[in-house]
């Protein structure tokens, strides 16, 4: 399907900002074998990690714009990034925005055997000892990370109130909790779900639009007084350099209808705790400048800004 010349297919480059089997290798997993089923040709992941994602943003931002070298989009690094290090970050505007691949949200937990059982004791167990409890992220200016800067912002307490302490990934997030490095996390649901079932975790709260049907007794943000919680969830898109051409990008859009309907790709998404999304949104562009203009609300609300 795409090809650089008559006979020699070219393989199509994804660079994935994170480590491999995180939330964004299995998002991008999951889309290389359904394109491929496809017809879209050979692919080749290269994971690029630097500078939180910006050095892959980057690469593909400087790339011929042909439609063979791609960008897996997270939140972290094409919304959040690039309000925290504008100077540094690529933002969603820089690319050509083919498509949201997958979207899950956030769950808060603590462990089976804590003494904090909803939202409001965890609220009010940081309040009455500012700086002890500690959470695990991703890292500085992650999902994870902000999430809980503005939930400790939405509860009235101090942004040094809990203290976090930063992991390469989502598992190693979900990891340190189980293993009582933390008190307390908001993870993505795919890394926080099964310790849930398994009563490793107890679950407090979903930053999910409804009930989630693997964990249908956790309530929502929305139902514990904490509705603007429910805008930070994660997801997946796929991203060119910009300029690519409407031929090009007419081909990956009619790819990316082929994937939305293939069944394996759906029950991948679904194994990784998300909804699919590729025909759920419409103009994906408009949806990154969306999230885009939130992240950059937020990091001023936090006074996250250098």
């Amino acid at each position: 399907m795409f090809a650089s010349g008559p006979t020699s297919p070219a393989p199509v480059r994804l660079f994935v900002p994170f480590m491999a089997g995180g939330e964004a290798d299995g998002s991008a997993r999951n889309l290389v074998r359904s394109a491929a089923r496809a017809g879209a040709g050979t692919f080749e992941i290269t994971y690029l990690t630097a500078e939180s994602g910006a050095a892959a943003a980057r690469t593909v931002g400087l790339a011929v714009p042909d439609g063979h070298t791609l960008l897996l989009g997270r939140v972290g690094n094409v919304a959040i990034l690039p309000a925290l290090s504008p100077r540094t970050a690529v933002p969603a505007s820089g690319f050509t925005v083919l498509a949201v691949l997958d979207q899950a949200p956030l769950i808060c937990a603590v462990r089976s055997g804590s003494p904090i059982g909803s939202m409001q004791e965890l609220l009010a167990a940081i309040a009455a000892a500012p700086g002890r409890l500690r959470y695990s992220t991703a890292g500085a200016g992650t999902l994870q990370h902000v999430a809980v800067r503005y939930l400790l912002a939405l509860g009235g307490l101090a942004d040094d109130a809990a203290r976090p302490l930063h992991f390469g990934q989502g598992s190693q997030v979900t990891q340190a909790l189980i293993q009582g490095e933390v008190d307390f996390s908001c993870n993505n649901a795919r890394s926080i779900v099964p310790a849930v079932q398994s009563g490793a975790l107890r679950g407090l709260m979903t930053t999910a639009q409804g009930r989630l049907r693997s964990l249908p007794r956790l309530r929502n943000a929305a139902e514990l007084g904490l509705g603007d919680m429910q805008q930070l969830q994660g997801w997946s898109a796929l991203l060119g350099p910009a300029g690519m051409s409407a031929q090009a990008v007419g081909r990956w859009r009619d790819l990316l209808d082929q994937v939305a309907a293939d069944p394996e790709w759906q029950a991948g998404t679904e194994a990784l705790a998300a909804s699919a999304r590729i025909r759920a949104t419409p103009d994906p562009a408009q949806f990154l400048r969306q999230q885009a203009q939130f992240y950059e609300r937020l990091v001023a609300t936090l006074e996250a800004r250098p």
